[in-house]
């Protein structure tokens, strides 16, 4: 006769075999990842970005918006394909300024490029950034920056040396930039010798008005300010708030330097063209739809951002109108935009006809510069 501990381990056995019949009878219910009992095909994406995800509205607007929708509606859409995405974040596959040649070397499938980390490969991309103190309003901007890109077809070029493409227009995108430090700013001249960070499209602007500009990371800006490494950041308002650079940098001045795209969700050539023209078409749909999801989280966030500074005993001020419109002056004189473009000229890219073209695709949305354009 068996004892009580048989009895005890032969129904734990029949446990253990019930719960995974559960489990089994489930997964092939809810169109589990084996492509025999589905007969879908199972399309594998790695997924990378430098920043992290905790501390990224656009790392989120990925692993909750994009993967999930291209998961769900693939499945919905055809019948013999499903995706097994994965995201790694933070540099746990490529660093900032690695993502791109991540992407091109097939290491990540996909990856979110931030053009202001990648100035020498992605020049061209930085039009954007040329002029001083474009428009604040963001939508304007993106449409402005999406008209430029699809007129002009050396973007897609570029992307093309280095082994991708556009996902759709899935931009990356940050609300107006302001000064972020650790000392208060009233005038011009209180920059003046400050050393400032920035990802480095923005340090010719700093720089024309004696201040010391530093090419840096938003990952690195508190320990860097809090260590003295530099003072502050020209860095929009709730990615301040993300990184906790107002804890170490509590004198916010809004410049109002104007809102910026500044990155790309761009995928392999191999992989892209190894995936069915049905998938394809689904990816590229819900990159369009991602710069929305995006553009969403960005003013959600800058509803918020500034009540938390305060809350933090930030000072909050403004750059008067005066010194605003100085500096903007200081800038054009010293054609800061045409420099860059002229630049962008010398290295066989279009350039100047780029910059007039985006200068006056903001002015005909309505936006009134603080000098007058080229």
């Amino acid at each position: 006769m068996r004892g009580k501990n048989g009895h005890r381990r032969a129904g734990l056995v029949i446990a253990i075999l019930v719960v995974l019949g559960l489990l089994t009878c489930h997964a092939l219910w809810a169109g589990g990842k084996d492509e025999e009992s589905t007969g879908r095909k199972v399309i594998i994406l790695r997924f990378t970005a430098g920043h992290p995800y905790a501390a990224a509205s656009w790392v989120k607007a990925i692993e909750d918006f994009y993967i999930p929708e291209i998961t769900r509606r693939v499945l919905e859409e055809t019948t013999e394909y499903e995706l097994e995405c994965t995201g790694y974040y933070g540099g746990s596959l490529a660093k900032l300024g690695e993502v791109l040649e991540a992407v091109e070397s097939g290491t990540a499938d996909v990856g979110l490029t931030n053009n202001v980390f990648e100035q020498a490969k992605l020049e061209i991309f930085n039009f954007d950034w040329w002029p001083p103190f474009t428009s604040p309003n963001l939508q304007d901007v993106v449409a402005a920056y999406e008209a430029i890109m699809d007129k002009f077809p050396v973007f897609d070029e570029v992307l093309a040396r280095y082994n991708q493409r556009h996902l759709g227009r899935a931009f990356n995108m940050a609300t107006s930039f302001e000064l972020v430090t650790n000392f208060p700013i009233e005038t011009l001249e209180d920059l003046q010798g400050r050393k400032i960070a920035h990802g480095g499209s923005m340090i010719p602007w700093l720089q024309a008005l004696g201040a010391v500009g530093v090419q840096s990371t938003f990952s690195d800006a508190y320990t860097s300010i809090d260590t003295g490494v530099y003072e502050g950041w020209a860095i929009p308002a709730d990615v301040a708030t993300t990184f906790k650079v107002y804890e170490v940098a509590p004198y916010v001045t809004k410049v109002g330097f104007g809102s910026f795209v500044n990155g790309y969700l761009t995928i392999n050539l191999d992989t892209w063209n190894s995936l069915p023209a049905e998938v394809q078409k689904i990816m590229d749909e819900v990159g369009y739809e991602y710069t929305q999801d995006l553009y969403r989280r960005e003013m959600e966030d800058l509803d918020k951002v500034y009540g938390i500074m305060r809350e933090a005993g930030c000072t909050i001020t403004e750059l008067s109108p005066q010194e605003r419109q100085r500096w903007a002056r200081i800038l054009y004189d010293a054609k800061v935009g045409e420099a860059a473009a002229r630049k962008a000229d010398a290295n066989g890219y279009p350039g100047s006809e780029i910059l007039a073209a985006y200068l006056k695709a903001l002015e005909e949305a309505g936006y009134e510069f603080p000098y007058s354009s080229p």
